[in-house]
């Protein structure tokens, strides 16, 4: 009209998110019938979009082309130093717990570590109580952080994006919430080390899990203990999510033996809604450490974080917003 021409505004990180977020079936998100073990519920969730080609970092490690170690002999607690020789880029998932080295440590946010370079990566102590070199490299822990910790952890990470544009954890909130979790669970660490649940809770968590099996195709899960929403991830692709499966949902098992009463019956309508409600909210992008954007929002009821490389969202997760404080 009148000579002129509109071009379209290129989607931005933020969109992406947002699309992946609010888009039902058909060519959007669908959801599968939910799994339940004991208090845990989860849900399948599917979609049909664009992926990468990258390596999981357990994938990396197990064949020798990732390692994980102190920044220096001296090292610094919110601080580790990894190292790729694979041809491809390595994804390490927020969450992703790292045990060795001078105290074990949990991932601050997703990243994808560009083949065949060493980088920074951001870090919170989830073993309070030790400061000595235990081993000269890291190694990959069977199971994530609880969702429950991993949602507190996330809102003051991305507090510190916005004002500094880093990706730092409240470190005194992750102390805390390892030692009630510890308490919660009736795990006994001298370190107060959370890897110690792992160690001393396995075979009821492997025995839940064994309960509990990704469906063909699936690219993401949304969890619920007591019928209630504790975390959401979602993946570019069903094999990331199937390599991640134990880690991520033995975390979620772990979580759900916590003893409570209450345990709600499952509504698919306000499953749907709950995922929606994630792309509400303050949005921002940062450049993400690594490869891509980082993307925050933070609503009323969700706060979100999500990794975007080339248009892609390779890495989407969730969590309760009202997981702010221990109460």
């Amino acid at each position: 009209m009148f000579g002129h021409s509109f071009a379209k505004a290129p989607r931005t990180a933020i969109d992406i998110v947002r699309d992946r977020l609010e888009q039902g079936p058909p060519t959007g998100l669908r959801l599968g019938s939910p799994q339940t073990a004991g208090r845990l519920t989860l849900v399948p969730v599917f979609h049909d979009g664009p992926a990468l080609e990258y390596m999981t970092f357990a994938n990396a490690q197990k064949d020798g082309t990732a390692e994980i170690t102190e920044v220096g002999w001296l090292g610094a607690v919110s601080t580790l130093a990894v190292k790729t020789s694979s041809k491809v880029p390595v994804l390490m998932i927020d969450g992703e717990i790292l045990v060795g080295l001078k105290q074990n440590r949990v991932l601050n946010t997703t990243i994808l570590v560009p083949a065949k370079t060493t980088l920074k990566v951001p870090v919170a102590c989830v073993e309070a109580g030790r400061w000595r070199h235990a081993t000269s490299q890291a190694s990959r822990a069977d199971y994530a952080l609880s969702p429950k910790i991993r949602a507190m952890k996330r809102h003051s990470v991305t507090l510190s994006a916005r004002a500094f544009g880093t990706f730092a954890a409240d470190q005194r909130v992750v102390w805390d919430e390892v030692a009630g979790s510890l308490g919660d669970l009736g795990v006994d660490s001298e370190t107060l080390a959370y890897s110690d649940i792992e160690k001393q809770r396995r075979p009821e968590i492997e025995d839940r899990l064994s309960q509990l099996q990704p469906e063909p195709g699936q690219s993401g899960v949304l969890a619920l203990v007591g019928g209630e929403p504790v975390a959401f991830d979602l993946f570019d692709q069903p094999s990331t999510l199937a390599r991640l499966w134990q880690a991520l949902i033995g975390s979620f098992v772990a979580e759900s033996l916590v003893p409570k009463a209450s345990n709600e019956p499952v509504h698919m309508e306000a499953v749907t809604e709950w995922i929606r409600g994630a792309a509400v909210g303050q949005a921002t992008s940062h450049r993400a450490i690594g490869l891509g954007e980082s993307v925050s929002i933070t609503g009323a009821k969700h706060d979100t974080s999500a990794l975007v490389v080339d248009g892609v969202a390779v890495h989407i997760a969730t969590g309760p917003a009202h997981l702010r404080m221990r109460i």
